[in-house]
């Protein structure tokens, strides 16, 4: 690591920090309950992150540690070396909240080294968050690991959560949930939803050639053709930020809702548009009971496109 190392952000369900360019995620588990997320570089995996949900009665990030590196002792096999623990440091970025840094260094396992933790309570948000960030012996990344730590955030922002993964980068409201995700190479997907609500964020690459077999409104209208089913959209080119740009939107018609007389209005509102810089193609669908939901376009407004 040098000190003209690029940093990339990371956040996945309210957790967020920031990571070395070209690190990126190898793993994803879990929900905003609980989970985890391993991140790699070319080699090895470098950071594992967990967080999961705290009980009611908030135990402190000490005694967390404590717990923690009882369980690790006790897994080590017999007659191996004692590893050596250093303790009872903090982030001055993380001054206000309840953590411990710490760091182990030696013991049992192929890999000799050890791993920078980072354990954090966040009772506001209910959560307890376990960073560890690995190093090689006699390179034990001090600096980097005051980086990665430093930058980690459990609170949403003026009520947003970021979310930052292979490159993409965009908000949404704190109440919204996960539902699924598809990411595949050159095509990333994530459907969230909040009640009957629902926000559907797509980027696709190579977007010169998928445009050259299809205009940009009918990949907006064929990408999210499944959830756009029942809906009596009308859509129109345009530009956005700059961009060649694509919109639909409409209501859902009576035949596709069961007890339509007793049932809530509902309506579907998409934009799509291709950044040329990046050579990719980005859409933003929301689904609610509000016409023309301007949280598709807060959501759109906080991705950077290239």
């Amino acid at each position: 690591m040098t000190g003209q190392e690029r940093w990339a952000p990371l956040g996945w369900q309210g957790v967020s920090l920031e990571v070395p360019e070209d690190w990126c995620p190898g793993s994803l588990e879990g929900d905003s309950a609980s989970g985890y997320l391993r991140v790699e570089d070319e080699l090895r995996v470098r950071l594992e992150l967990r967080w999961e949900t705290a009980g009611r009665s908030v135990v402190p990030a000490a005694r967390l540690v404590d717990a923690y590196l009882k369980q690790v002792r006790k897994k080590l096999p017999r007659g191996a070396p004692e590893p050596s623990v250093d303790r009872g440091r903090t982030v001055k970025e993380l001054a206000g909240l309840d953590h411990e840094a710490f760091t182990w260094r030696g013991g049992a396992g192929a890999r000799k080294g050890g791993a920078h933790s980072l354990l954090l309570v966040a009772p506001e948000q209910r959560r307890i968050v376990h960073c560890r960030l690995f190093f090689d012996e006699g390179n034990d990344h001090k600096a980097l690991a005051r980086r990665v730590f430093g930058s980690i955030r459990v609170a949403p922002r003026d009520g947003m959560n970021e979310w930052a993964v292979f490159g993409l980068r965009f908000l949404v409201p704190h109440e919204w949930r996960l539902e699924q995700s598809a990411l595949r190479t050159g095509s990333l997907q994530f459907v969230f939803k909040a009640g009957s609500d629902e926000l559907d964020v797509v980027r696709q690459s190579l977007a010169r050639m998928t445009l050259g077999k299809s205009p940009l409104e009918q990949w907006l209208l064929g990408t999210f053709a499944k959830p756009l089913k029942g809906f009596r959209c009308a859509s129109e080119a345009g530009r956005y930020r700059g961009h060649e740009a694509a919109r639909c939107g409409g209501e859902l018609s009576l035949r596709a809702r069961p007890l339509a007389v007793f049932r809530r209005r509902c309506y579907a509102t998409a934009l799509a548009w291709h950044c040329p810089e990046a050579d990719k193609l980005f859409a933003v669908r929301c689904q609610s009971t509000r016409p023309d939901d301007p949280r598709a376009e807060r959501c759109a407004d906080s991705i950077v496109c290239h």
